[in-house]
């Protein structure tokens, strides 16, 4: 075990679960974690055993009596929704442990690597008629216990997720000096595009949904996707229908081609419901309001990765600091009304995207 998780809790979570499995002969193998500050382990029962393994996750969530952890809260409502998620099978909250179906080792992400984003369209498919769910559904099943209606992508958090860029990505990873004149210019040309993303109807948001959140067990479709598994919805909020497609198709880890774009977009207008459509506002600015949320999620995905690595030491992320930068590159150059913005924040996105190559590489 690597630190953090109370072995002898682990063991007693075994226990629990295998009563007919040694714990000292069960295999505990430590699992690539996330941007999180979580940790992953796989249990396997024994070599001798036909039992499935579990993954446990060690969690560092300080929870208020009265209160319920988000991953646990959000679950019920996913799960209520249809949504396909790994099933609980154990909690135990004095070591903060919480014991997963084991959803393997596949995400969309290896996926694609695999099979070319062309192979894996009927994956992305059946991801944006899980979102439709997600956001229709899932909104549904929202009650007054819920965390998600508590929390929202209004103004104020997307403006918060552009200072995190300015401050993780420019002057901590980059080194960028930056005047505090020329940040608040740049944040003022933000804004129109904050706004208008901000103001539309809120629906239940994944916050995460991209290649790396999504587990394939099988390329399959299978009855309710169980094919498929979501992850990492713990920081789910309110927020506009186009937040978690622009995620999912402007993904900073996986490039789809342009008409693959058009497609799945396509796609989620034909699944999503009336109620949904009319959420997404004007359908002829469709593709300004995706561009308009893929431009503040990039952004902030950039200060996520400026932050990995410069105060994590997950030099990994540097990678991935490039090919999103290429988004946004793209949707300055479809958006004559970003031409402002653009003009301000392409040369430290370039300068960004320069080093983490050079230092990736290293």
């Amino acid at each position: 075990m690597t630190e953090g998780p109370d072995l002898s809790a682990v063991r007693r979570g075994i226990s629990a679960l295998f009563p007919s499995v040694d714990p000292a002969a069960a295999e505990i193998v430590p699992l690539a974690g996330d941007a999180s500050t979580r940790s992953y382990h796989r249990i396997r029962p024994g070599a001798a055993s036909s039992l499935p393994s579990v993954v446990v996750m060690h969690y560092p969530d300080e929870v208020l009596p009265g209160e319920e952890l988000p991953f646990l809260n959000v679950h019920r409502y996913l799960s209520m929704a249809g949504i396909p998620v790994p099933s609980i099978r154990r909690h135990d909250p004095e070591a903060k442990l919480l014991f997963l179906e084991d959803a393997g080792d596949t995400m969309l992400e290896d996926a694609v690597r695999e099979r070319g984003t062309g192979g894996c369209i009927p994956l992305y498919e059946q991801c944006v008629e899980i979102l439709v769910r997600i956001q229709s559904e899932g909104t549904h099943a929202l009650d007054g216990r819920a965390i998600p209606p508590r929390l929202s992508f209004d103004v104020r958090k997307f403006a918060e997720e552009i200072d995190f860029f300015f401050e993780h990505a420019v002057r901590e990873f980059g080194g960028i000096p930056l005047p505090d004149s020329r940040e608040r210019a740049i944040e003022n040309l933000f804004l129109p595009f904050l706004e208008r993303t901000a103001v539309l109807p809120r629906v239940l948001a994944h916050r995460d949904y991209h290649s790396r959140n999504v587990m394939v067990l099988g390329t399959e479709r299978s009855a309710g996707h169980g094919n498929l598994r979501v992850l990492d919805f713990q920081d789910a909020r309110m927020g506009n229908v186009f937040y978690d497609l622009a995620s999912l198709l402007r993904d900073s880890y996986v490039a789809l081609e342009a008409d693959q774009e058009d497609h799945l977009s396509y796609a989620w207008r034909h699944a999503a419901s009336r109620e949904l459509l009319r959420a997404a506002g004007d359908p002829g600015a469709f593709g300004e309001l995706l561009d308009a949320a893929a431009l503040q999620r990039n952004v902030k995905a950039i200060g996520t990765f400026g932050n990995q690595a410069h105060n994590r030491g997950k030099r990994f992320y540097l990678r991935f600091i490039p090919p999103t930068v290429a988004h946004l590159r793209g949707n300055f150059a479809r958006n004559p009304r970003m031409r402002a913005l653009a003009a301000q924040l392409l040369p430290i996105l370039d300068a960004l995207a320069e080093k983490a190559r050079e230092e990736a590489a290293t």
